[in-house]
């Protein structure tokens, strides 16, 4: 009869060859799935313009009413009203900008969250991830609680979305301390599926991704971004350095399509860090940057945030249509971080001249 120490092992090795076999069927699956290979130059003839937006207001923390840290996922209802998040805030405001309140409760308790949170808006509903405490929060838009629980599985390095049936969640696998060798390694990237009450969990897919790992140290190296369709049916996903999106059919659980264009790589300029850590962990030298550096769904078409960036001009954004087509390209010349874009409005992070945090809206012109 087995041991308990056996029986642990057995346990772990079953972690971790089953997400291997995965990657490997995913792989011949995935192998022969169409890949939709775009030209340099979009559809559109009006490509590589900079794109004329007005302001409409921007919104600062001056009032003291809350403070603005490290604002980011910004998500808008179905009214108009829109949230944000930052550390221990989930602010809600109105479709004009005014401030309304403070949803984040910091706490064990229901409805209560411990630090640090990741959400979205489904249904004008708010589903929030408590990552310590392995919890799934419902709200209404007024931040009255209609469900908590406990996930079994986890833990979670994503939340991806939500849509009808399931709550979608991405679980990375490391290998243990002892094994890591000071090299990259292929980490298996596991789409899990929850149904809204937390009773039924299933594994829809795995990707990959590469990240350094030495014992005392580690470092990121591919990407990892994903994007839930309209019809919440879909997640677009960037899993690597080079420029390639990969379209996963949730419940079917294999990807149908894959896209990318011809593109120009822009080189990589080695900051002081990197040569010391390079050194010292033998971390492998970087050629050029990730060729994506964010994806925002517009309604049926994706927005991706490249590399490219103009002193002049700005960052280049690519857009494709729901069949992967590059139909648009252009500059956002802004300085700031754009959050979301709605409707023909964007929303954007932004700096005033003493470098303090504004958020700010634009209506696009044209």
């Amino acid at each position: 009869m087995a041991n308990c120490w056996q029986i642990k092992m057995l346990k772990e090795a079953k972690k971790v060859l089953f997400p291997l076999l995965l990657i490997f069927l995913n792989f011949l699956i995935s192998w022969a799935q169409e890949v939709i290979r775009n030209p340099k130059q979009p559809l559109s003839k009006s490509a590589d313009r900079i794109i004329q937006l007005k302001k409409v207001w921007q919104i600062s923390d001056r009032e003291g009413k809350f403070y603005f840290r490290f604002p980011h996922d910004l998500k808008i209802a179905s009214s108009g009203e829109f949230f944000i998040a930052d550390r221990e805030q989930l602010l809600k405001f109105s479709p004009d900008g005014r401030f309304l309140r403070n949803l984040y409760r910091k706490g064990q308790g229901p409805g209560e969250i411990q630090d640090y949170f990741i959400y979205h808006l489904f249904r004008d509903n708010l589903y929030t991830f408590d990552p310590l405490a392995l919890t799934l929060i419902q709200l209404d838009l007024e931040g009255n609680v209609i469900t908590h629980f406990k996930l079994e599985g986890g833990p979670y390095n994503d939340f991806c979305g939500v849509n009808e049936r399931w709550l979608i969640f991405m679980d990375t696998i490391y290998p243990p301390f002892e094994a890591r060798k000071g090299r990259l390694y292929d980490l298996p990237c596991c789409i899990k599926l929850i149904s809204h009450d937390g009773s039924e969990e299933r594994q829809a897919f795995v990707f990959t991704h590469k990240a350094f790992l030495a014992r005392q140290a580690g470092a990121g190296w591919d990407p990892w971004y994903s994007l839930l369709s309209q019809d919440g049916q879909r997640l677009y996903v960037c899993h690597s350095r080079e420029y390639l999106i990969e379209v996963l059919d949730i419940e079917k659980g294999r990807v149908i399509y894959r896209f990318n264009r011809d593109f120009s790589r822009v080189k990589h300029m080695e900051e002081a860090w990197e040569k010391d850590f390079r050194r010292k962990y033998n971390f492998p030298k970087i050629k050029y940057e990730p060729d994506i550096r964010g994806l925002f769904l517009n309604g049926h078409f994706i927005w991706v945030k490249t590399a490219v960036s103009d002193e002049k001009k700005g960052d280049m954004f690519d857009v494709f249509d729901e069949k992967g087509r590059f139909v648009d390209n252009f500059y956002l010349s802004l300085k700031g971080s754009l959050l979301a874009v709605h409707e023909g409005f964007l929303y954007l992070l932004q700096k005033d001249e003493a470098e303090n945090l504004f958020l700010a809206k634009y209506k696009i012109i044209g």
